[in-house]
């Protein structure tokens, strides 16, 4: 039986599919068997969401599968909370109603400010599933120092209060990339360790760490914390039907080697699935220097 996955994308939890299409193994295996057998290798090795085709899966058993999980079920009990606390007899409602005047609904709040699940009372950390990893790792002087260093961010506190702001594009690996590029200073050195070692937990559960490039390489870390980014991008592009074709923008410096340089604005068809096969053979693995996003344009 297949490994159960959960998906990021759109929350459902199934047996993984693979990559690309057997169609492409059999056009392949007509031509020549060699290439047939590289292909079916990697679609081997990328797994897809079966409900929705998205490649940011997870194992069903990882702890960021996990907390996804419990929030989704917290949410569906908290509806089923309100849903039973309204089913009384309508007549005897009425009947406790006061006779008030109607009135105009009122002018509600952009959708990015709305709090995001209001029953979290633990700030960014409760909101990102790290409170078990906060509270058993640093000791009252740290985590006031840490807080402190924080301060409010868009409404919203690292470990106190409510989500105020709709992080759309922010996951669990960009939150904690941020918060190690705030402790940079040496004072803080041994709270950065800490939150160092748990990045490094939480990249490693999207592809294997060289721990001699994540120590040394300058864009190394900064590769994962693009990831989720980069991921809704495409999913974007391919929900848009405005958009025929997609590339990759490269930013050229020092630090950028050729083969983000060979990709750089080549456009690729997204219907069949030329931008999802080039994306996936991109962003296999981190690149020295990559820091490539992915765009739609009309061909």
């Amino acid at each position: 039986m297949a490994q159960q996955v959960y998906c990021s994308n759109c929350g459902s939890t199934t047996a993984p599919k693979r990559a690309g299409s057997i169609i492409i193994t059999l056009i392949l295996v007509w031509f020549a068997f060699f290439p047939a057998v590289i292909y079916e290798i990697w679609r081997g090795k990328n797994k897809r969401c079966r409900t929705c085709s998205s490649p940011s899966i997870m194992p069903l058993s990882s702890p960021a599968a996990q907390q996804a999980i419990k929030r989704q079920e917290e949410s569906l009990r908290q509806q089923d909370k309100k849903s039973s606390g309204s089913l009384m007899d309508e007549s005897d409602y009425w009947k406790q109603q006061p006779k008030i005047e109607p009135k105009l609904p009122p002018e509600l709040p952009p959708t990015e400010t709305y709090a995001i699940d209001k029953n979290i009372t633990g700030g960014l950390i409760e909101f990102f599933g790290l409170q078990g990893w906060y509270q058993a790792t640093f000791n009252d002087e740290q985590k006031h120092r840490l807080e402190e260093l924080f301060g409010t961010v868009s409404g919203n506190k690292l470990a106190s209060g409510p989500v105020r702001f709709k992080f759309a594009n922010v996951d669990v690996l960009q939150f904690l990339y941020d918060l190690e590029e705030k402790l940079k200073s040496q004072k803080f050195s041994d709270i950065y360790k800490l939150v160092d070692e748990q990045y490094k937990i939480e990249a490693g559960k999207f592809c294997k760490i060289d721990n001699k490039r994540w120590d040394n390489e300058k864009y190394y870390k900064s590769w994962f914390s693009l990831m989720k980014y980069r991921i809704d991008a495409l999913n974007k592009l391919k929900a848009d039907n405005y958009f025929t074709d997609g590339q990759f923008d490269v930013v050229d410096d020092n630090f950028t080697t050729q083969t983000c340089l060979d990709i750089n604005n080549k456009g690729f068809k997204i219907l069949n699935g030329d931008l999802d096969r080039a994306f996936d053979q991109h962003f296999l693995e981190p690149i020295e220097g990559c820091r490539c996003t992915v765009r739609g344009y009309r061909g």
